[in-house]
């Protein structure tokens, strides 16, 4: 399991969060008597990494550990149970691992923990397999994963996709449960901007729970979160499309980071043993990794070389000349870096196999183009060769769902013949994959003329002549292009929405801007703009439904630390995703 972030300099004391999440689950074992078979739904297993380790579990009865699969139940334990989203396919998966046992006479008991909580759906399913009364159900509250000191995910990977495309809302709720545990912690957030349909629809159902369920201040003082920013990212796909170019988001690119991990041949690791793997933790808590993660990929390989450099002066100096023992001590400390040192030379080494590639840069460049607007047959041409070729499918979709929402949709003829390529090269199963996209708007049929280019304008996207190594604008975790998103955070931040109404009508869903109140009535106290209150840095929540890309998070963290911002910030988001495993939620291979 991943290292469990330390959370002490998180800007809001998120820890009883997860201190609560452990405890709760620990609860859950403890009623049931005896040795344990626990088997996971595979998607959790990272967030259960993010609050407890596997020790802990084993403390608790729990002798057997292992992921739900089609296998049968494999142990001697009477007890089995089962931690699940509430998820159809695993339903199905646990049933017939149960109705396997019931044939062989096996006599278990058997405990399906929902997270966050059960549905009639799933439910349905047990009856309809007739294994409902063997079935204790017990609901695990999982709500809120802090992932980092400044990141909080609400672990719903599948939320863009419900909303988009099954027209199912359900994980909206979740995501207004989770900031209404957050206001029942730090006090109503008194200011709240929205963008999105998706958005207006949590700010709805956050209104109702306060009415429900108000939020009792402790206090009279000032809450301590100021404002919240819901951002659906359905406003915004063109960001996740984009490459991302800071160290963390290609590690993500590349090596695809999992819950704050990555897993990879140990031999990149600088190991001797062949076809061993290597589990590499990435959070604040190393600290090389904090200070390079949101730096542009061109300028780490050089950040490491100086620390190199000056480390090998250190050693060089320690060995020559006659040292106090205070200098020494100096010196011991320095080395305790040598092991962060290490570990990243050799991630950067690797990343950088990747991204000197030619194929690699040519996609920087088309994409670049899409972002400008620019060149449509240049565009239409190398996407139809990169289907011709058979590229990876995952990679296409990026491009193309890049390239119609930049063109606001294709025209009917091309729109059907890539259509018609791309089932020709990657099969007819992939039929329902497109119908999702479509469904989705992110690759459809031009119905009108595109507004991105009036969008992009308007917004200053992008910059020309960014200095990656000291940049001053966020247009530098893309090298040139700065996320449509974190601008409207940029713009809610300084002045309100207002002074780029037009633009922020020309984007996808409604927007407004809201006031929320204590149960009494009386209006939260709050600063007159944001800023600073009493001396100290407001915070602002800024919170994305159907999920937020690293790059986003570098950019944000960069706004944070420009000199005179006065404001902290902190993400939540429903997943922590890229272009390719956000699409990925939307590919149905059928048979």
């Amino acid at each position: 399991m991943a290292q469990i972030p330390k959370l002490d300099n998180a800007p809001i004391n998120v820890s009883p969060f997860r201190d609560q999440a452990r405890k709760e689950l620990i609860n859950i074992l403890d009623t049931i008597r005896g040795k344990k078979t626990l088997y996971l739904d595979p998607k959790l297993s990272g967030s259960l990494a993010l609050i407890l380790q596997t020790s802990l579990l084993k403390e608790h009865g729990v002798e057997n550990l292992g992921h739900l699969s089609t296998n049968p139940i494999q142990s001697d334990c009477k007890n089995v149970l089962y931690l699940i989203r509430p998820q159809i396919n695993l339903m199905k998966l646990i049933c017939a691992q149960i109705q396997q046992d019931v044939r062989q006479n096996h006599q278990r008991e058997y405990t399906v923990i929902f997270v966050p909580r059960r549905t009639v759906v799933c439910e349905k399913i047990l009856q309809e397999e007739k294994v409902h009364a063997m079935v204790k159900i017990v609901e695990y509250p999982l709500y809120i994963i802090p992932v980092d000191e400044d990141v909080l995910s609400f672990e719903l990977e599948l939320a863009y996709k419900e909303c988009q495309v099954d027209g199912d809302t359900s994980s909206l709720w979740h995501v207004a449960k989770a900031i209404h545990k957050l206001q029942s912690a730090f006090g109503v957030i008194p200011n709240v901007r929205v963008k999105g349909k998706a958005a207006t629809t949590v700010a709805d159902i956050l209104s109702r729970m306060q009415l429900e369920q108000p939020v009792v201040s402790s206090n009279a003082g000032i809450p301590e979160i100021d404002t919240l920013i819901l951002l659906d990212r359905h406003v915004d796909m063109v960001t996740p499309m984009c490459s991302q170019l800071t160290y963390e988001g290609l590690l993500d690119e590349f090596l695809h980071i999992n819950n704050g991990a990555i897993e990879l041949d140990a031999s990149i690791m600088g190991a001797q043993e062949e076809g061993k793997k290597a589990k590499v933790p990435l959070n604040s808590s190393d600290k090389l990794y904090r200070e390079i993660r949101d730096l542009n990929f061109g300028v780490v390989g050089q950040v490491l070389r100086q620390k190199a450099t000056t480390m090998r002066q250190d050693y060089t100096e320690v060995t020559t000349t006659s040292q106090t023992v205070s200098e020494l001590k100096d010196f011991v400390k320095k080395l305790s870096s040598l092991p962060e040192m290490t570990r990243h030379t050799h991630l950067a080494q690797h990343l950088s196999t990747f991204t000197t590639k030619p194929t690699f840069l040519g996609r920087l460049s088309i994409e670049q183009t899409l972002v400008e607007g620019q060149s449509y047959d240049i565009c239409f041409e190398y996407i139809e060769e990169m289907i011709h070729k058979q590229e990876p499918f995952l990679s296409v979709l990026r491009l193309l769902v890049l390239f119609s929402i930049t063109n606001g949709g294709l025209p009917k003829k091309n729109f059907d013949y890539l259509r018609r390529e791309l089932l020709h090269s990657y099969g007819f199963e992939h039929m329902a994959t497109l119908i999702n996209l479509e469904k989705s708007g992110l690759f459809k049929k031009q119905d009108s003329k595109s507004n991105w280019v009036t969008v992009k304008r308007g917004l200053n996207l992008v910059v020309e002549d960014v200095d990656d190594a000291n940049p001053n604008d966020i247009a530098y975790v893309f090298s040139g292009y700065a996320p449509l998103s974190i601008r409207l955070v940029q713009h809610a931040l300084r002045a309100g929405w207002r002074s780029i109404e037009e633009i922020v009508r020309l984007l996808p869903g409604p927007h407004s801007e809201r006031k929320q109140f204590l149960q009494a009535q009386e209006e939260v106290p709050t600063s007159t703009d944001i800023g600073l209150v009493d001396g100290r840095r407001l915070l602002v929540l800024v919170v994305f439904i159907g999920g937020v890309t690293f790059a986003e998070i570098s950019a944000l963290r960069f706004l944070s630390a420009q000199e005179g911002m006065t404001y902290d910030l902190i993400v939540g988001t429903t997943k922590i995703i890229n272009g390719s495993s956000l699409l990925e939620t939307l590919i149905d291979v059928q048979p």
